[in-house]
């Protein structure tokens, strides 16, 4: 529980401390989509798509920590943070116990993917496959959520981070030795 609030203490600071804390980009999902994701929900269940069309469940990923990050190629905040998240991930990815969704929230995978790719950046991409709970929904980007190894929400912030914060990286893997 201790490190849960000093995580909250830290993504609290960040707020504070970079360029974009304040800055998101507000973005609208279609009717459709909206409607095809609710359908998705029904069962409880939280899903996101791969460029390959694999799915995975958050169901599938309990026992890890799980930071989603919602992004969009279009939106200068989620591209300004992108540098440090790709290197975050880079660095944790031979941790087993921590999973990154970076979800394209305009859905296009191959677009996003070539994006990624064109700019030498390693992050998996992914889209929307459900509704997201409530307590976790945005219309603003960038939007990261992290999730603790049973799946409960830890963080929630709207806005740009800087994922090279070493608080953040230490508290990011306190978490994943819980």
């Amino acid at each position: 529980m201790e490190i849960k609030n000093t995580f909250r203490l830290i993504a609290a600071s960040l707020l504070l401390s970079i360029p974009f804390a304040h800055t998101a980009f507000s973005y609208a999902d279609t009717g459709e989509q909206k409607e095809k994701a609710v359908l998705l929900n029904k069962n409880g269940e939280v899903s996101f798509k791969d460029s390959k069309g694999n799915v995975v469940s958050l169901n599938q990923l309990k026992g890890k920590v799980v930071l989603i990050n919602l992004w969009a190629t279009w939106c200068p905040p989620c591209l300004s943070e992108m540098p440090s998240l790709d290197k975050l991930y880079k660095d944790f990815q031979g941790n087993s116990k921590i999973v990154f969704l970076s979800v394209d929230v305009d859905g296009n995978l191959k677009s996003s993917a070539k994006f990624l790719k064109k700019r030498k950046y390693n992050l998996p991409v992914y889209q929307l496959n459900s509704a997201l709970p409530k307590e976790w929904s945005t219309t603003s980007i960038p939007t990261t959520i992290i999730l603790d190894k049973a799946g409960k929400l830890v963080n929630k912030h709207v806005g740009g981070m800087n994922f090279g914060s070493m608080k953040f990286r230490k508290a990011l893997k306190q978490l994943s030795e819980e």
